[in-house]
């Protein structure tokens, strides 16, 4: 399944955790709550601080997560290292160029 740019801004990543069996609806909801209360975290930041995801499986989802909807800005500098950060691009563009 792939989604179109245009859609994207709807298409929260979230709603894609959890359609993906990464996280639960219930898993969710609670870090939405959280980040509720302070909007300057990000949604995967929260996940991994409650323990329901590990920053790789985090990692893994996001990758999963900007192959299937082109994007690439996703904020993920502001709290991972930039070797993981380096690391995560690299695995993308080396996908991308092996569909291609």
């Amino acid at each position: 399944m792939s989604i179109k740019k245009d859609d994207e801004k709807e298409y929260r990543i979230g709603r894609f955790f959890v359609e993906n069996g990464i996280i639960n609806q219930a898993q969710l909801k609670e870090a939405l709550e959280l980040q509720s209360d302070n909007r300057e975290r990000l949604l995967g930041e929260i996940l991994v601080t409650m323990g329901i995801l590990s920053k790789e499986e985090l990692i893994m989802a996001i990758e999963m997560f900007m192959m299937m909807t082109d994007s690439d800005n996703m904020g993920i500098d502001e709290w991972l290292d930039q070797d993981e950060v380096d690391l995560m691009l690299r695995s993308i563009e080396s996908s991308k160029s092996k569909s291609s």
